[in-house]
Parts: structure tokens; C-alpha cells; sequence
């Protein structure tokens, strides 16, 4: 279940309504409501692990729960509880044993991407949660003496009370909004398996047992790992590239699955096309800073595709700000880097998985990224700089610990292959996309106010000095000390 919604404690069922019809894209497969008194869930169904089941699910016991995401270890969990009258096969129906032994510490033992809202319609009480580091949103608003939550900031652009997200690894009930997720402290575990043991493993657990299954394939060394790790346990995977004339990542992409025997399905947009997708794009991405709009172009398109015969798509979003991937680290001296890292790694559920979402689950398709598994994530951020960033014939090489990984999997011009953004490899970047707009204006600026009117369009009542929809025009760049401290969402 992909879209999901619920008002706890407000008696008008018209604000539910709102909040719940403007998801209707992220689960095509069913919806349903469940309501008693002044609390209504709804979930709207993506169908991929389970049988066809009522919505929201419920126990019987007065507890329903709204959930958006996977649990990737939900049959371990389930035989721990082997007297329990499951009655379904979804992942997250194991939360309701589990949290009614556990109480919120058994978040800790899930595995998977999630966002959820569990209410127990006996008592009033609720629990809403979202994952470690944001790769499914969560959006609420303290209404008229109760909360209102929903999958996306749009259900909430009519809404006149202040909407915030749900902070990454935290957590809110009737006693308040808490952490239950902190990362490890930051120190080298020597017991720890390689790097790429713990890849494989996690790359693993990501990809469905049944059905098709894609992934998002640019040719470089992130996406061709993820591709190469996947295809040991599903050579029948799908690769998916995008293309304009004279993109660097043609190539590369193509040679990465010739390598790997998978088939390759290659979009070839036009410059008309894109133009022509622009609004939708825009809306759908709830932003109108340029760089989100230019990497949502590439990303809404090759979902576009991928849906016509997967439900799941892997992709390799997470290792630039993991593994010291990006270039702008160049402008920094080497003293800003573990800062500047740890800054992008906080921000990531606001910029790229803010993206990912909205353009994946705008065709109801789904999109899992490995690098951001907990083991991954955790084994990573203990990495030191040295492990990261290293010389190599001359040069300054970014993810070198994931370079690493690759020997053997890759052809050797991919594993060594120079970080170039997706908007760049797929020929995007190339593309004038501010037609009308004052020349001479600086690129950045032209094109914020060539997105504006696309965005103010599709939300024209939102109130832009509202300080979460101030996101739609910014993008969080790294400009130094801000002031705050390391990882300050994940550690004290």
C-alpha cells in the first residue's frame, strides 16, 4: 500500500476526503477507508507482496493500520509470533504483533522502507513512524484539536493549519513526536563483513521473490553495481536507460548490461516530449528549483516506461552521499568534507528521495535503493575519509570503497568510471528549458522563473511563506557551517 492518509481526533470526514483523494496515484490496485467516531484511515493499494485484503488492514481487534513501503524481513519476524491469527500475507501486517509486544522499540527491528499510521479504534490511541532515513514520506499537521497525516504535501495544499514533514526515524503519538532511530556511533567495527558481502546481501533482500522487476540503469558506477549484485539473484531483471542524442551515458549503459546479459529497454526522448511533460512533471515533484525539476525530467520518464511491465525498480540513489560521490566536494577544502557529506546524507529526504518518490510513484511504481539499507548506510558512514576518497594514476577518485566493491563484477572502464550526473549522462542538461524567459538572466534564476508558473498553477492556494512548502524552492546546497551538528537528525 503506497498511499495513505488519516485523521485522528477532527470530526469533519470532508478533511480526509481531501487529504485522501490527491493519492489515488501511488496504489492503482484498490483503496478503501476505515472510520469510526473522528478517526478515518485510508490506504491507496500498489499490490506486490499479499493476496487481495481489505484496506486499510485490520486485526479484529479495533487496531487499523494505514502503511506505505516494504518490510523487507517481515516472514523472519512472522514466525516469531506462530500463534498469531495473521490474516493476510501483506509485510506490514506483522506490526501489529510485533508493536503490541515490543511497544515502538520494535521499529527497531524492521528492515524495509516505511511510513505508517496505526490507530487503535477502541481507545483513540495512535502511532505514526517513518523509516530510518526517509526513503517514504510522511506529512502531518496538528487540525482543530487532532493530526492530520498524508503520503504527500499536496493532499495538504488546500489546508489552512501548518503541514511539517515527519523527521526521518522519529516518531508521533498522543505523547509527542520522538527518535527511535540513532545511528551506531561513528568508529570502524572490525567483526564487520566486506563491503560488498554486505551489498549483496542487502541487494538481495531488495528484489522481489515473484513478478517482473527493473532496474534504473545510467552505466555509472552506482546503478551498474546495483544492476550487477541484482543480477546474480534475478538474471531475468530488466535494465532501463534514458537517452538524448549524444549522451555520454549511451555507451556505458549499454556495454553494463551486454556485460551482465540483461535486457536492456532504452527510452530515447525528444526535446518536444520533455517540454510537453514539464507541468505534469512540476506537480507531480511539488517543486520548482531547477535542479529538482532537471533530475525529475529523466527520473519521470524512465518510471514512465519501466511501469508498463514492473511493479519494482531498483535503483542506486543514496552512495553519492554515502560513498563522498559528488564534485562540489572539489570546491571544499578536505577539512569541510565529513561535514559536507554528513549535510547532503541529512537533506536526502528532502532533495533526492523527495524525487524519487514523487516521480516513481507517479506512474505506481516502485523504487528501492539498497545503498540506503541500514546495514549499508551504517557500514558506510563508518568508513573513513581515506576509504573514500583516494588518488589513483594522478587523479582524485570519489567512492573509492565502492570502486572496491566492483572488482570483478564490472567491466574495468566502469568501475572507473568519473561520477557524471544522471541530468548529464542522459543528455539533459543540454536542453533549454526557459523559453520566454529575460536573457542574460543567470541559468539558475531563468529557470526558477520559468518552473514558477508551472508550480504556482498546480498549487495556487499554498501559501509559499509556509516554511515546508518554502522547499519547493530550494535545495539545500552545502555552503559551509550551518551551525548544525553532525548528523543532527540521527545522533546526539
Amino acid at each position: 500500500m503506497c498511499g495513505i492518509a488519516a485523521t485522528i481526533g477532527i470530526p469533519d470526514p470532508v478533511v480526509f476526503e481531501r487529504l485522501f483523494t490527491p493519492l489515488a496515484h501511488r496504489g492503482p490496485d484498490g483503496h478503501g477507508m476505515a472510520e469510526r467516531g473522528n478517526l478515518r484511515l485510508g490506504s491507496h493499494r500498489l499490490a506486490i507482496v499479499g493476496d487481495s485484503h481489505p484496506l486499510p488492514l485490520q486485526d479484529g481487534k479495533g487496531r487499523v493500520l494505514a502503511f506505505n513501503g516494504e518490510i523487507y524481513n517481515h516472514r523472519e519476524l512472522r514466525r516469531e509470533f506462530e500463534g498469531y491469527p495473521f490474516r493476510t500475507g501483506s509485510d506490514g501486517e506483522v506490526l501489529f504483533p510485533l508493536l503490541a509486544r515490543d511497544g515502538w522499540q520494535g521499529l527497531r527491528r524492521l528492515r524495509g522502507m516505511f511510513a505508517f499510521v496505526l490507530a487503535d479504534f477502541e481507545t483513540g490511541a495512535f502511532l505514526a513512524a517513518r523509516d530510518p532515513y526517509g526513503i517514504k514520506p510522511l506529512y502531518y499537521a496538528r487540525s482543530r484539536g487532532g493530526f492530520a497525516f498524508a503520503s504527500e504535501l499536496k493532499s495538504f495544499a488546500a489546508f489552512g493549519d501548518a503541514v511539517q514533514f515527519l523527521p526521518p526515524g522519529h516518531l508521533i503519538s498522543p505523547e509527542g513526536l520522538r527518535r527511535w532511530y540513532r545511528l551506531p556511533g561513528r568508529f570502524p567495527k572490525p567483526s564487520r563483513p566486506p563491503l560488498r558481502e554486505i551489498l549483496q546481501q542487502a541487494v538481495a533482500c531488495h528484489l522481489p521473490q515473484t513478478g517482473p522487476c527493473g532496474v534504473f540503469l545510467s552505466g555509472g558506477l552506482d546503478s551498474s553495481l546495483v544492476a550487477a549484485l541484482a543480477a546474480r539473484v534475478r538474471p531475468d531483471l530488466v535494465a532501463y536507460s534514458v537517452i538524448l542524442p549524444g549522451s555520454p551515458d549511451e555507451a556505458p549503459a549499454a556495454e553494463v548490461a551486454a556485460r551482465l546479459g540483461l535486457r536492456h529497454v532504452v527510452v530515447r526522448a525528444t526535446v518536444e516530449e520533455i517540454k510537453a511533460i514539464l507541468p505534469t512533471v512540476v506537480a507531480a515533484l511539488e517543486s520548482y528549483h531547477p535542479v529538482m525539476v532537471r533530475n525529475a525530467v529523466p527520473l519521470y520518464l524512465l518510471s514512465r516506461e519501466a511501469r508498463k511491465e514492473c511493479k519494482v525498480v531498483l535503483g542506486g540513489d543514496g552512495a553519492d552521499e554515502l560513498f563522498a560521490g559528488y564534485d562540489y566536494l572539489d570546491t571544499l577544502p578536505p577539512r569541510a568534507w565529513p561535514q559536507a557529506m554528513d549535510y547532503g546524507f541529512n537533506n536526502l529526504h528532502r532533495t533526492e528521495l523527495h524525487r524519487v518518490d514523487r516521480m516513481t510513484m507517479a506512474h505506481g511504481l516502485e523504487m528501492r535503493v539498497p545503498f540506503l539499507d541500514c546495514t549499508v548506510a551504517e557500514a558506510a558512514l563508518d568508513l573513513s575519509l581515506a576509504d573514500k576518497v583516494r588518488t589513483h594514476r594522478g587523479q582524485r577518485l570519489v567512492k573509492w570503497a565502492l570502486r572496491e566493491a566492483a572488482e570483478g563484477l564490472l567491466p574495468e572502464e566502469i568501475r572507473w568510471r568519473r561520477k557524471i550526473p544522471l541530468v548529464e549522462g542522459s543528455g539533459f542538461s543540454g536542453i533549454r528549458l526557459n523559453n520566454g524567459v529575460s536573457p542574460g538572466t543567470k541559468e539558475e534564476e531563468s529557470l526558477a522563473k520559468a518552473f514558477f508558473p508551472l508550480w504556482r498553477a498546480a498549487f495556487p492556494q499554498v501559501d509559499l511563506d509556509a516554511p515546508c512548502w518554502r522547499d519547493a524552492g530550494s535545495y539545500h546546497p552545502f555552503k559551509g557551517d550551518h551551525g548544525q551538528p553532525i548528523l543532527a537528525l540521527f545522533r546526539d
